[in-house]
């Protein structure tokens, strides 16, 4: 075996082993990545694991990075006069942050926490400016998150004018499903808008197709 063989080995092993493939292969469905950009990633990102109920972003501060998240999920939410007022869901493979803050650099009101304990990747917003900086393909996956989120949020919007209490609960098992087993009820409540009685008793009935186009077709 001659020493290019041994490196392209050994490099393709680093790679296979690095706690940040699933980002990175997560980005490489976007665009390429060139060796150095590879090593930027590696030596400044950071992983770490959380247990449930665990803030990620709590109020009152800057979003200075923005997160991946491997395993696990998150929810958003404001908190107002003791009550807590669910605004998302994050699950595997997903980017998130305080996008206004991260953007505006001004204090969010938003924490982001922990439903299960999870598996992270923080992307600091100094390493994304340089990215960007150098190669103005990172725009791509910018682009990309900020289009994803607008599209929940507009659908979301839509859902409470367009749907009642029942079609929204469904609305949220087409979208994401299998959530209302990972996420407790009180949560799912919170976030389509109605009480945790409600919510059960929409559980408790049988409900015929319901369409749901008007709200995807916004």
């Amino acid at each position: 075996m001659n020493l290019k063989s041994a490196f392209t080995i050994l490099n393709l092993y680093s790679l296979e082993n690095n706690p940040l493939n699933q980002l990175i292969n997560s980005i490489t469905c976007l665009f390429p990545l060139n060796d150095r950009e590879i090593s930027v990633l590696k030596d400044n990102l950071k992983t770490f694991n959380t247990d449930p109920e665990s803030n990620v972003i709590k109020p009152l501060s800057i979003a200075d990075s923005f997160f991946f998240l491997q395993k696990g999920v998150v929810r958003s939410f404001y908190q107002k006069d003791y009550k807590e007022i669910n605004t998302e869901f994050f699950f595997e493979n997903e980017f998130f942050t305080a996008f206004t803050s991260f953007l505006t650099r001004e204090k969010t009101r938003l924490c982001f926490q922990c439903i299960e304990k999870c598996d992270l990747i923080s992307i600091p917003k100094a390493i994304m400016d340089t990215l960007l900086q150098q190669d103005a393909k990172w725009n791509i996956l910018l682009n990309t998150i900020l289009a994803k989120e607008y599209i929940k949020k507009c659908r979301r919007e839509s859902s409470f004018l367009l749907l009642d209490a029942n079609e929204r609960y469904h609305y949220f098992l087409k979208q994401f499903p299998g959530a209302d087993t990972r996420i407790p009820l009180f949560h799912i409540a919170s976030y389509l808008g109605i009480s945790p009685e409600t919510l059960s008793r929409i559980r408790s009935k049988k409900i015929n197709q319901i369409d749901l186009s008007q709200v995807n077709n916004i």
